[in-house]
């Protein structure tokens, strides 16, 4: 049974036109898988993304778009910039939902892996990925298992920017 949004869109859904507005979130009900509520965000994506990967506005000559059009997130950046985290690939240019809170999975860095219960942080050597943040890290989600690199990490998730 698909995920739906209660819209008439599927959360899984990448399309080439728009199907809802921007910055559109919406929540899904926990289950009975044990996971917990969900909240995603209604993006176009202005760069390919592959599963996992954590995005920020997009960012030109240094300033953020106004709009909700997303890219990876740049390697090293602050926290406080991520939006959501990719739980299924996108088309450059295409339209769809990240996950912005709850339970998901974020694609680790190159070099750095994701701990077992810090903080998750923007990495620091591949863009669009995560790493473990210091211990008082501000981070844009929590890691539930220690992840090797270059391997998809559980998280749950709290993205601050929308």
């Amino acid at each position: 049974m698909a995920i739906d949004t209660g819209i008439g869109i599927s959360i899984t859904q990448v399309t080439s036109t728009q199907q809802a507005p921007l910055g559109q979130t919406v929540l899904k009900p926990a289950g009975s898988n044990g996971e917990g509520e969900q909240v995603w965000i209604y993006v176009q994506a202005s760069e390919a993304l592959v599963v996992g990967n954590a995005a920020c506005r997009q960012i030109t000559l240094g300033a953020l778009n106004a709009d909700l059009i997303v890219q990876k997130i740049p390697v090293g950046a602050p926290s406080d910039l991520v939006v959501g985290v990719a739980q299924h690939a996108f088309t450059a240019n295409y339209y769809g939902w990240l996950l912005k809170s709850g339970q998901g999975q974020v694609l680790v860095d190159s070099v750095n892996v994701v701990g077992g219960t810090g903080a998750v942080v923007p990495g620091a050597n591949a863009v669009g990925t995560a790493e473990a943040g210091a211990a008082t890290a501000n981070g844009f989600g929590v890691g539930i298992a220690t992840t090797a690199v270059n391997l998809l990490a559980p998280v749950v998730l709290n993205c601050p920017a929308s």
